[in-house]
């Protein structure tokens, strides 16, 4: 089934309805393989030959000797501004079009415009320059495919983009009626269709033969392109002109089990209809729903541990133990089955809802309470002053962990419209950094140094931290201080419990001798005095363990001014490298070897992860902001799966702990990876910066976005470029001793 096609949906590769020789005998293939097809009867200076090289010079001579006009055009209709735009050749394309070639000229069996040619190899800065020139984006080629359907051939985000604020219809239709959303969905690029519908396509229109994105999603059956259609509100229902309906249409190209997976993620049954119908008003109705799911999953751990503790202080441990492994077993499951039932299309794991953070919070409940009403009345007269460390670091702890769950960690503004944001797209175009490292296509604003997309929070985050489920919340620049602040007092808070505890039970009677037959008697007297506070005070304490670790990673990246996404994943990260930004631009403007070539995207950072392949649920197709770390305190390198075991240990921050420990073992071999810190301005100004630099602002929070950085303030929302920093000058011209200003790409 292929959109080119003029069959009925049918399972087994497509064919193009194409009599070009230009396009491929692979009947899955829909790119215009133009640069197969060479020049017939060139002039005897081979000026395309020049043009695919990219030899501007020589162009330049020959147009300025007259021997060649920059409009000649081959028999075939194609020019030399055809070879160089799909040959990614910037500075001849610029030469071409100010010398008077026509940017609209059709050429090739496929009678496209040299813009089309460089759409379908991805070249969005000829692209641009084209359009800067007056290409006309209203054409179709010979085949009748617009330029928006020949770019989401290739599923890449930012000429989609690029394409869509020049105004193109985001429904245009081919001459077999499909519109780009229908190839995106076929082609199975999730990140594409998203775009798409958030630009607002038409999730409801139908080809000539009546079929929808939707049925052409089930032919790859790429679960996160049928899933999004599905949560758009595409009709489950709607028949094709030979009676098909989607469910029918999975079953004949063997993708329902996707199809169906897809529907219980949005709510609906096996059989496409709704769930819920006749379930209270707070489960019928999504919006309610959510809240309602929301606040149980946060409540419910409150519940669960009294229910623990009460089963181990009254129950003998023969009875109480199993009954304790049944109820994590039960609740565990029950959780999953109401999230599957109930939960938000995206929202179906534990922990990516607020049920951890749920479990410190009846924790700290818990203990708070038991400490006002057994600890406190038995301390309080023999040792005061540990229970007012205590109080203090409990309230403090509870303040700090509210105000870093409830706030803005320090969301990048979004655009206020589409104008603004074409505005940015063209200032980074102007400046070659209109790239996944500079522009998110998710918020489709300008990312600022140190900020990260975060898939859960659907948000870019300024000097980004990391996603923590512990608060249910990101930790950003407007929330770091009081996160490691509630880290700080909780280690405190804990490490004064446990000795308050100790002399808590000293105080109690001792237990019967009868009673301590298994057990030592140390252990057997609180066992017998008080289990409910001695188990609690285990649980409590087994918190220090994680606690410890993640304090000790925090303080070690403040210490060094890093985030932990930059320890994890390399200092440079939102670096501006202007290095990178000369090689970009000196690469594209010269057409000299492509970024693809060697191995290079538009950032200089490797693969481009927008340019995405088809596949099945598995694979994502989307964005590269996506980020596989789905743990609480610790960025891992790889994908959040691995395990249940790997996800234990990435959830309690325990492989950010190990990295950290064994890049201190190998320090030799990473000192020069610290060196080339841009944000390490020295341990005591790293630390004033992030403690001491407006203390009043740790209880009630910093002005949105602002942070201190090397001893002046910074706008993260807006910071593009790396501030100047000063080092000791030793000598030289400068004079001994003297400051000197040093640009952020000179790493000190």
């Amino acid at each position: 089934m292929n959109p080119a096609s003029s069959a009925v949906p049918a399972k087994g590769k497509p064919t193009l309805s194409t009599s070009t020789a230009a396009a491929s005998n692979d009947a899955d293939n829909t790119e215009l393989e133009l640069s197969d097809v060479l020049p017939s009867n060139p002039p005897p200076p081979d000026v395309m030959r020049m043009a695919q090289l990219g030899d501007d010079v020589g162009i330049r001579q020959l147009l300025d000797s007259g021997k060649v006009s920059a409009t000649y055009a081959d028999p075939d209709g194609i020019t030399p501004l055809h070879w160089a735009a799909i040959n990614n050749r910037y500075n001849v394309c610029k030469l071409l079009v100010e010398a008077g070639a026509d940017v609209n000229a059709v050429g090739g069996e496929s009678v496209a415009t040299p813009a089309m040619w460089a759409a379908q190899e991805k070249h969005y800065y000829i692209v641009d320059l084209l359009t800067r020139y007056g290409a006309d984006h209203q054409i179709s080629d010979g085949q009748g495919y617009n330029i928006l359907h020949l770019a989401t051939f290739n599923g890449n985000l930012f000429l989609i983009i690029l394409l869509l604020q020049q105004g193109i219809n985001v429904d245009v239709k081919d001459t077999q009626g499909h519109t780009p959303l229908m190839w995106a969905a076929y082609k199975g690029f999730p990140a594409c269709v998203e775009l798409y519908l958030s630009w607002g396509a038409d999730v409801g229109a139908v080809d000539d033969k009546q079929l929808t994105a939707l049925h052409w999603a089930l032919v790859k059956g790429n679960f996160q392109c049928i899933q999004k259609l599905i949560e758009y509100g595409s009709d489950r229902f709607h028949k094709t002109d030979t009676g098909n309906t989607p469910l029918q249409a999975a079953k004949d190209m063997e993708t329902l089990h996707i199809f169906q997976d897809a529907l219980a993620e949005c709510g609906y049954t096996r059989e496409a209809r709704p769930k819920h119908t006749n379930a209270p008003f707070f489960l019928s109705v999504p919006e309610s729903r959510e809240s309602f799911l929301r606040k149980f999953l946060f409540l419910l751990p409150f519940l669960l541990i009294w229910l623990a503790l009460m089963a181990l202080s009254i129950l003998p441990g023969i009875i109480s133990f199993p009954i304790l492994i049944g109820l994590f077993i039960s609740s565990q499951w029950g959780v999953a089955k109401a999230l599957k039932e109930f939960g938000a299309a995206g929202q179906k794991a534990t922990h990516k809802t607020p049920f951890l953070a749920g479990i410190f919070a009846g924790t700290a409940f818990w203990l708070g309470l038991r400490y006002l009403t057994t600890v406190f009345p038995y301390t309080f007269e023999k040792h005061p002053i540990l229970n007012f460390a205590f109080m203090i670091a409990y309230g403090l702890c509870v303040f700090f962990y509210a105000f870093s769950m409830r706030a803005d960690p320090g969301f990048v503004p979004l655009s206020d419209s589409r104008e603004e944001q074409k505005e940015t797209v063209q200032d980074l175009l102007s400046q070659w950094k209109y790239d996944e490292r500079n522009f998110c296509v998710h918020c489709m604003v300008r990312m600022p140094l140190r900020s990260k997309h975060c898939r859960r929070c659907s948000r870019c985050v300024a000097r980004h931290d990391h996603h923590c489920p512990w608060i249910f919340n990101c930790v950003g620049v407007n929330n770091h201080r009081q996160f490691l602040a509630y880290v700080v007092t909780l280690e405190i808070g804990l490490l004064v419990y446990i000795p308050l505890t100790y002399f808590y039970f000293s105080s109690l009677p001792e237990a019967p001798i009868d009673n301590c037959i298994m057990l030592s008697a140390g252990f057997c007297q609180p066992v017998w005095a008080d289990p409910y506070t001695l188990y609690l005070s285990i649980w409590g304490g087994l918190q220090c363990t994680w606690v410890t670790m993640l304090l000790i990673v925090q303080t070690i990246q403040v210490l060094r001014g890093q985030t932990t996404y930059e320890n994890m994943h390399g200092s440079n990260h939102g670096y501006d490298n202007h290095e990178v930004s000369s090689m970009v631009s000196s690469m594209i403007a010269g057409g000299g070897t492509s970024l693809e070539g060697v191995g290079l995207n538009a950032g200089g950072a490797g693969p481009d992860p927008l340019i995405t392949a088809p596949g099945g649920r598995g694979g994502s197709g989307g964005h590269g902001h996506g980020h596989g770390h789905g743990h609480g305190h610790g960025h891992g390198r790889g994908a959040a799966g691995g395990g249940m075991w790997n996800r234990v240990l990435r959830l309690l921050g325990v492989d950010t702990f190990l990295a950290t420990a064994k890049e201190g073992v190998a320090d030799n071999k990473n000192r020069s990876r610290r060196r080339q810190n841009p944000w390490n301005r020295g341990i005591l100004t790293n630390c004033n910066d992030f403690w001491c630099s407006g203390v009043g602002e740790l209880f009630k929070g910093s002005p949105g976005g602002e942070a201190m950085l090397g001893g002046q303030r910074v706008d993260y929302y807006a910071m593009y470029e790396t501030p100047a920093r000063l080092r000791r000058g030793g000598g030289g011209s400068a004079g001994g001793g003297a400051y000197q200003s040093v640009t952020g790409d000179e790493h000190v």
